[in-house]
C-alpha cells in the first residue's frame, strides 16, 4: 500500500509522456508521374530511380522513412512518404496504370506484403522486385514477381570481375566471365527450385552445377576469342559497322 501513490505518480508520468509523443505523419497527397511506382528509395530503389530518371522516365516514388525523404529532397528528389504496402496508397500513386512497380524495400516482410498485394491489385504492371537473398529470390518469384534481384549479386560480382581484371586477365575477357557467372547463375536458379525443401538433392544439384560452372569458365578460358560468347552479341556490332559503312558511302556518293 505505501508504495501505490508512488506507482500512480510514475504512470501518471508514463501516461503524459506517451500523450505528448509525436506520430507518426499523416501520408503525402500523392501525384503520380509516368508510368513506373518505386516503392522503396534507399540505396537500392535511388540506384534504380536515378537510371530510369537520366533516361527520361518519369517516376512516382514512396518511402516511409521520413528523415530519408527529407534527405532526398534536399538533392532534388520528389519523394512522397507513406506506407507502399497499402492499398490505397498505392492506388494514389498510380499503381493501376503503372507499367512497372520496382519493389525496392529493405524489410523482407515488407517486400512480401507489397508484393503480393500488387499482383492481387493491379496485376497488369510488372513487379520488379528486391530479394535478400536466394531462398527470398525463390518466394518472391512465387509469389508472381516477374524479375527478381538479389540485393548483393550484382555488386558481388562486378567486384569479382574488377578482381580479375587487376589480377592481369583481359578486361573484355574478365567481362566475358562475369557475363557467363550470371548466366549459369540464372539456369541454376531455375534448376534448383523445384528441389527446394530437400537438403540432400538440393545440395548436391549445388555441388554438381558448381562444377559445371568451372568447366563452363575453363573451356571458355582455353577457347579464348574464337569462341562466339552469346554474352556479347558480336553479329550485331558488325551488322551496325557494315551498315554505318554503307549509309557512309551512299552520303558520299551523293
Amino acid at each position: 500500500m505505501p508504495i501505490t501513490p508512488l506507482l500512480m505518480m510514475a504512470y501518471g508520468r508514463l501516461a503524459d509522456r506517451l500523450a505528448t509523443t509525436d506520430l507518426p505523419p499523416e501520408p503525402d497527397a500523392i501525384e503520380p508521374q509516368g508510368s513506373v511506382v518505386i516503392a522503396g528509395f534507399g540505396r537500392f530503389g535511388q540506384i534504380v530511380g536515378r537510371l530510369l530518371l537520366a533516361h527520361g522516365h518519369a517516376v512516382t516514388v514512396l518511402d516511409h522513412d521520413m528523415e530519408t525523404i527529407e534527405q532526398l529532397r534536399r538533392y532534388g528528389f520528389r519523394v512522397f512518404y507513406g506506407d507502399a504496402s497499402r492499398i490505397d496508397l498505392l492506388q494514389s500513386a498510380g499503381a493501376a496504370e503503372a507499367a512497372i512497380i520496382v519493389v525496392a524495400t529493405d524489410a523482407r516482410e515488407t517486400t512480401d506484403g507489397i508484393v503480393e498485394a500488387v499482383r492481387r491489385h493491379f496485376p497488369q504492371a510488372q513487379v520488379l522486385a528486391r530479394a535478400t537473398d536466394r531462398g527470398h529470390a525463390y518466394e518472391l518469384t512465387e509469389a508472381g514477381a516477374h524479375l527478381v534481384v538479389r540485393e548483393t549479386f550484382g555488386s558481388a560480382l562486378e567486384t569479382g570481375v574488377e578482381a580479375l581484371r587487376r589480377l592481369g586477365m583481359p578486361a573484355y575477357e574478365a567481362e566475358r566471365a562475369g557475363r557467363l557467372f550470371r548466366r549459369h547463375d540464372a539456369r541454376m536458379m531455375q534448376r534448383l527450385a523445384p528441389m527446394r525443401g530437400d537438403d540432400g538433392r538440393y545440395g548436391a544439384a549445388v555441388r554438381e552445377a558448381s562444377a559445371q560452372l568451372l568447366q563452363v569458365l575453363e573451356r571458355d578460358r582455353e577457347r579464348g576469342r574464337e569462341v562466339f560468347d552469346e554474352g556479347w552479341d558480336t553479329s550485331s556490332l558488325v551488322e551496325e559497322v557494315r551498315r554505318t559503312a554503307l549509309e557512309r558511302n551512299a552520303a558520299a556518293s551523293g
